[in-house]
């Protein structure tokens, strides 16, 4: 390069000093060369916005055609981790040349990647070293020379204040966890800020996620203490983090608490430290002697969430009024990064409280199924999600198995998962069948997203112990398996559905036959799916079939491995998990004949429940159980052409159950006192413990239950 400033820039001769005031101004530079940050005393200087300036090339805004080869060198050097300073011609809005004081700093993003930090002056002045004695009498000259030196000192100083506070926005607040965030802080502060810090919040803000009242009443401000980082391993040791510490209003810490104004205290004596923790055993007054420290407060929204704390030793300055002023920009910073962490850990809490409800506390006693259930939310970072499950108890001993998955996170997406489950135990409820639960639930799904489109998927099974036969069919969810007593595991193979809330599609069961003992496994996508590179949700259901290696043992032993071994990455969605070990209901607790449609089937329906009642010993049950069956009989000779059939099963109740090849449902309605029927159905109701239909495939089931003597 020539002899131009820019050579010149690189170790060559400085220009000489301009007699204006010094402006300082900053902005910052990517890898590309574009800037990326504007200060208001940049847009001062050179007149141009930070809307204009943000996203150019710095090369073609500030610079003349015939510098920027030179300038690109520059920017080189200084992504490559050297620092400079010097005088440059930049150009200003109007195209003007301006020779100004630039210092360049290597700084990196929130991403690690390299930038530049540019501080200018609008000041050219010769370099200290390389000062040049001016004209005047030698005292003049000293002083002038002493001046020049304060003022180079200062401009350094500022620059290094500015670099620090660049590394402060990007380095805190990374995350959504107020202690990590507190941290941020204090990596950012020690050494190079202080020697000692620590970060102390409201307990109401960590414990309750609420912002403190704005008075504090009482003789006692209760704090807990998140983050600490000292140079001294003694006294970093002294100031345990996730402790509560109590600090009376006249303290220091108390009256920044109070108040919200900062405090600064300067070369500590011994009785001044032990104020600052008095009763704390041991104590770190000893370890303060001599230090001078400053106290700010983390301020959002007009309330005091907490203060961060700065100390040096007695070997380094007192804090400037400069460094108060960036003490203060670094708690500012972190406040308002924990005041969101605390927004959103609020919303997270108030989310998964609010699924916590929605969820089954207990799945209950069922007949020939037992069942462990899990669910596990979501990592902090991602929040709550829209899984749930359900075990719900049928007539006729049969259970109904669901799980599902809202897509989305957060509140509302627990809300509505909570609807699609009220909505789904209803209709199984009903005794509809697996896909009509599922045709009622796409439809229910399209009105929910409050004009939003909302998709979720869902599996429902229904498990008959009575055939050992279990109906399943999904909706765009994962597969379950099914786990022999040997060990034998199959992924089930189903129609696959579409996503609840798609529309203008059907949905299809399969009946599929279960050894007694064996496992049906329900999840959800949260379980099996991973982020790990090459790894798709097929490779996580494999995964699911090897943790299960021994079905015979107990259901909450088999879940606890289950979740032990898939959790370990899968943590960015929530998951729900059901283990149900299925059995049949013993053939001598079942009895089932068929009748034709013929009067003399209402005879032989009373004579067969009568004896096989006495061989149960439920001979107290006869007459009631007689009569009641007599009367369902007599009901679907009126509706159907078919054969009726009649079961009874044993288990927690007597079940009684007429099935007919006629889609009518009976009605209960008020008969007049000539009529010669119509009481039939008023007679099961009374006499009954629970009665009801169903809708089958073949037609229809009416049933009742007497309780056991």
């Amino acid at each position: 390069m020539g002899a131009t400033p820019w050579s010149r820039a690189f170790g060559g001769e400085q220009t000489p000093a301009a007699p204006q005031r010094p402006w300082p101004a900053t902005l910052t530079v990517g890898t590309d060369g574009r800037i990326t940050s504007w200060s208001r005393g940049a847009q001062a200087l050179f007149g141009l916005s930070a809307g204009r300036a943000c996203g150019r090339r710095m090369r073609t805004l500030m610079v003349r055609p015939e510098d920027r080869a030179s300038l690109d060198e520059l920017l080189g050097t200084v992504l490559a981790g050297r620092s400079w300073s010097g005088s440059l011609p930049l150009l200003d809005a109007d195209g003007l040349v301006h020779p100004v004081e630039c210092g360049w700093q290597p700084i990196q993003d929130r991403r690690g990647r390299p930038g530049a930090l540019i501080v200018v002056t609008d000041r050219v002045g010769q370099s200290v070293p390389a000062a040049r004695p001016a004209p005047l009498g030698t005292a003049e000259a000293a002083l002038a020379a002493i001046g020049q030196f304060q003022e180079h000192a200062a401009s350094v100083a500022m620059m290094r204040r500015v670099q620090l506070l660049t590394e402060a926005n990007t380095m805190i607040g990374t995350t959504l966890d107020m202690a990590h965030t507190a941290q941020e802080l204090l990596n950012v502060a020690v050494p190079r800020f202080a020697d000692t810090a620590s970060v102390v919040l409201m307990e109401s803000v960590v414990d309750e996620f609420e912002l403190p009242p704005p008075w504090l009443e009482g003789d006692e401000i209760r704090v807990r203490r998140v983050a600490v980082k000292a140079q001294d391993p003694a006294l970093e040791a002294m100031l345990p983090e996730d402790a509560t510490v109590l600090h009376a209003p006249n303290t220091v810490f108390g009256q920044v608490l109070r108040t919200g104004r900062p405090r600064t205290l300067s070369s500590l004596d011994l009785a001044a430290a032990q104020k600052l923790w008095p009763g704390m055993d041991p104590s770190p007054a000893p370890h303060l002697v001599g230090n001078c420290m400053l106290v700010v407060p983390l301020v959002a929204r007009g309330a005091v969430l907490g203060i961060a704390m700065f100390a040096r030793g007695s070997d380094r300055r007192p804090f400037s009024g400069g460094e108060a002023v960036l003490g203060e920009e670094f708690a500012a910073r972190a406040a308002l990064c924990v005041d969101n962490a605390r927004l959103y850990s609020h919303e997270r809490n108030t989310a998964l409280m609010l699924q916590r409800a929605l969820l089954p506390a207990d799945s209950g006693d069922h007949t020939g199924v037992d069942v462990a259930h899990r669910y596990l939310p979501a990592s902090d970072l991602t929040g709550v999600g829209g899984d749930w499950y359900d075990v719900i108890g049928l007539r006729g001993g049969r259970v109904a198995m669901v799980v599902g998955d809202v897509m989305g996170h957060g509140i509302r997406a627990a809300a509505v998962m909570g609807q699609l489950r009220t909505a789904t135990r209803t209709l199984a409820a009903l005794d509809l069948q697996p896909a009509e639960v599922l045709r009622n639930l796409d439809e229910l799904a399209d009105g929910l997203g409050d004009g939003e489109i909302l998709f979720a998927t869902c599996l429902v099974a229904v498990y008959d112990p009575a055939t050992r036969i279990c109906r399943i069919a999904r909706a765009g969810h994962i597969p379950p398996l099914m786990v022999t007593p040997d060990g034998e595991t199959t992924i089930i193979d189903l129609p696959p559905g579409v996503p609840l809330g798609v529309g203008g599609h059907t949905f299809e069961s399969k009946d599929i036959e279960f050894e007694d003992e064996s496992l049906l496994v329900l999840c959800t996508d949260g379980l099996v799916e991973s982020r790990a590179p090459g790894r798709d949700i097929d490779d996580g259901m494999q995964d699911l079939v090897r943790e299960i290696k021994d079905a015979t043992l107990p259901l909450e032993a088999i879940a606890d491995t289950v979740i032990s071994g898939l959790r370990g990455d899968r943590t960015m969605d929530d998951a729900a998990l059901v283990i149900a070990r299925v059995r049949g209901i013993p053939s001598t607790a079942t009895a089932q004949w068929t009748v034709e449609p013929e009067l003399p089937a209402v005879a032989r329906a009373r004579k067969n429940v009568r004896s096989t009642l006495h061989g149960w010993g439920l001979s107290q049950l006869e007459e009631t159980a007689e009569l009641l069956a007599s009367e369902l009989v007599t009901n679907a000779l009126l509706y159907t052409n078919g054969p009726i059939s009649v079961r009874l099963l044993r288990d927690n109740a007597l079940l009684c159950e007429v099935y007919d090849t006629s889609d009518e449902t009976p009605q209960l309605r008020a008969a007049d006192q000539d009529d010669d029927g119509g009481r039939g159905l008023h007679l099961v109701k009374a006499l009954s413990q629970r009665w009801g239909t169903r809708r089958t495939s073949g037609g229809k089931s009416v049933w009742f239950e007497l309780a056991l003597p």
